[in-house]
C-alpha cells in the first residue's frame, strides 16, 4: 500500500529531535559596536534592518540597555562571565593579560562551561576578542568554529543548524559578527587606508566605498543620514572623557557624511547576514525550542559631540540593542522604561530560562520575570559601568562618572532634561544631592569591590594603550 502523504527524513529527524528533549537551545547573535537606536525597529528610517526588527517582532526588546564597559574585549568579557573585568584588574583591551584568578573563573563559570556541563553542545563561531583566549575557547567551554568574523559565522549556521537538527542534545550557539565594526577605519577617509589593514579586513569598507562612487549624486545625498542633534562638546568637557575618540574633529563636512553613511551600510552589510542565520534556523525545524538573544558589545558615537568609536561614558557607546525572542517570552514588547545591563543580566537570565543554577556573587538580574511575565521582577535602583579610566553609575535618569584621571574630574548628566549630554551639571547646585547620592552608591559598590582608592590611570597601561593606538593602522583592529 502506498503512502499518500509523504515526510521528508529530515523532517521527521528534526521533528523527533525536538520532542525528545525539553531543554531549549540558545541562538546568540551578536553585532559588535553597534549602538541601541541602529535598527529601524527604533524608528530610525536612515538604516533597513529587516532581520533585527524580525528578532524584535518575535520577542522582547529591552529599550534602556546598557553595556558593562565600551569597548570589546572588557564587554565581551561580561558577557560570556556575568562578571566584571575590573574584578581582575583590568578594563580596557590589553590583549596579552593574563591572571590565574580570571582563568579558573572561567574554567568554572562561564556561561559555556555552565551549559556545557548541563549536557548542551556548546559551539562558537566568528570574532573572538576574549581575555585569555589564545586561538581557542575551551576555557570558556565553547568549541570553535569558523573564524572569519564577517561571513564565518553566517556559513557556519547554514552547516551546522541542519546536523544539530538531527542531534537529541541541546545547543548554544554563540554567533559573533564583526560589523558595524568596521566603522574603526574610519569610512576609509584616512589617507593611508587600506594601507596597513589586510585585503580581508578591508573588503566590506573598500566594497562600500566603491559603490558610494558608483551612485549619482543625488542618491549618494538622499542616503546621507542627517547629522546627530548634540554635535557640540559637552559643556564642561575634560580630555579624559574623549581621549581616544576625538580624531573626529579634524573632519570636513563632508568627511562626516561618509562616516555616518558608512556606519549606516555596515549595519545594514550585518543585517544580512543575520537573515541568513535566522533562515537556516527555520529551515532546520528548531526554531519552537530555541531561543534567541540578539545583542551588541557596545556602541559608537557617531559624530555626536564630533566623536568617533567608542570609549567614552555617552549614552552612544554606552546603550545597545537586547532583545529575547522565544517560546513562552513575550513577542512584539518593547519595554522602555527598564534598566539593563546585557554584560551582567545576560548570563543568569539565560541560565534561568533553561533551568541551570545561577552561579553565586555575580553583580548582575535575571529578566527572566519580565520576558515570561511571570514571578517576582528584580528590586534594582540603579546600574554601575565602567570604562579604561573611569566608573559610572546610572539610574536610568541621571549619571554620574568619575574618571582615574589627574583631579579625579566628575560628569553627571541628566538624560530627562537633557538626552544629548552636551551639559555636565556636576558643579550646579540644583544637582547636588543628585550627585551626593549617586557617589555614595558608586563608592560604597567599588569599596565592596576591592577597587578603592582610585587610581589615576597607570603609566603601564597608558604605555600600553599608546603602543596600541600606533599600530591600529597595521593590524587588525
Amino acid at each position: 500500500m502506498k503512502t499518500l502523504v509523504s515526510i521528508s527524513t529530515f523532517t521527521l529527524i528534526a521533528t523527533n529531535a525536538l520532542f525528545s528533549q525539553s531543554k531549549p537551545n540558545v541562538l546568540y547573535i551578536m553585532t559588535d559596536q553597534q549602538t541601541y537606536n541602529m535598527m529601524s525597529c527604533t524608528g530610525n528610517k536612515w538604516v533597513k534592518t529587516p532581520n533585527m526588527d524580525k528578532i524584535s517582532n518575535m520577542g522582547y526588546r529591552f529599550d534602556k540597555t546598557y553595556c558593562v564597559n565600551p569597548v570589546s574585549m572588557p564587554s565581551r568579557f561580561s558577557l560570556l562571565t556575568g562578571r566584571y573585568s575590573s574584578e581582575f584588574g583590568l578594563k580596557a583591551n590589553l590583549e596579552s593579560y593574563s591572571n590565574p584568578k580570571m582563568n579558573e573563573m572561567v574554567r568554572q563559570s562561564s556561561v559555556g562551561q555552565l551549559f556545557r556541563k548541563e549536557g548542551y553542545e556548546t559551539l562558537y563561531s566568528g570574532k573572538m576578542h576574549l581575555y585569555g583566549a589564545k586561538g581557542n575557547l575551551d576555557n570558556y567551554g565553547f568549541k570553535l568554529n569558523n573564524v572569519d568574523p564577517y561571513d564565518g559565522p553566517a556559513i557556519y549556521a547554514e552547516q551546522i543548524l541542519p546536523e544539530l537538527a538531527q542531534n537529541k542534545k541541546p545547543f548554544f550557539l554563540f554567533l559573533s559578527f564583526l560589523n558595524p565594526h568596521d566603522i574603526c577605519y574610519k569610512a576609509g577617509i584616512l589617507a593611508q587606508f587600506p594601507n596597513g589593514i589586510s585585503e580581508a579586513n578591508a573588503r566590506e569598507t573598500i566594497r562600500l566605498r566603491q559603490l558610494q562612487k558608483n551612485l549619482s549624486k543625488a542618491e549618494y545625498q538622499s542616503q546621507i543620514p542627517p547629522a546627530p542633534t548634540n554635535t557640540a562638546a559637552i559643556s564642561g568637557e575634560v580630555s579624559a572623557m574623549v581621549s581616544h575618540s576625538d580624531y573626529g574633529r579634524k573632519f570636513t563636512e563632508e568627511d562626516w557624511d561618509l562616516y555616518r553613511w558608512m556606519y549606516y551600510r555596515l549595519t545594514e552589510s550585518v543585517d544580512a547576514q543575520i537573515g541568513r542565520v535566522l533562515a537556516a534556523l527555520e529551515a532546520s525545524g528548531l526554531s519552537d525550542n530555541t531561543i534567541i538573544v540578539f545583542t551588541s558589545d557596545h556602541g559608537e558615537m557617531n559624530q555626536s559631540h564630533e566623536l568617533i568609536n567608542k570609549n567614552c561614558m555617552f549614552e552612544e557607546c554606552q546603550r545597545v540593542p537586547f532583545i529575547f525572542a522565544g517560546k513562552g517570552i513575550k513577542s512584539n514588547f518593547v519595554d522602555k522604561s527598564t534598566l539593563v545591563c546585557n554584560g551582567l543580566d545576560f548570563l543568569p537570565t539565560i541560565c534561568d530560562l533553561a533551568g541551570i543554577d545561577i552561579p553565586k556573587n555575580i553583580s548582575g538580574v535575571s529578566l527572566k520575570p519580565y520576558l515570561t511575565d511571570n514571578g517576582k521582577k528584580p528590586d534594582r535602583n540603579y546600574i554601575i559601568t565602567e570604562d579604561y579610566n573611569a566608573y559610572g553609575i546610572t539610574d536610568g535618569r541621571y549619571k554620574y562618572t568619575i574618571y582615574e584621571a589627574a583631579g579625579y574630574p566628575e560628569m553627571l548628566t541628566d538624560i530627562e532634561k537633557n538626552p544629548g549630554e552636551t551639559i555636565n551639571f556636576i558643579n550646579d547646585n540644583a544637582y547636588k544631592t543628585i550627585k551626593e547620592s549617586l557617589k555614595k552608591e558608586l563608592m560604597s559598590n567599588l569599596n565592596t569591590r576591592g577597587l578603592l582608592p582610585l587610581k589615576e590611570l597607570s603609566v603601564k597601561l597608558k604605555a600600553e594603550m599608546r603602543k596600541r593606538k600606533a599600530n591600529q593602522a597595521k593590524k587588525k583592529i
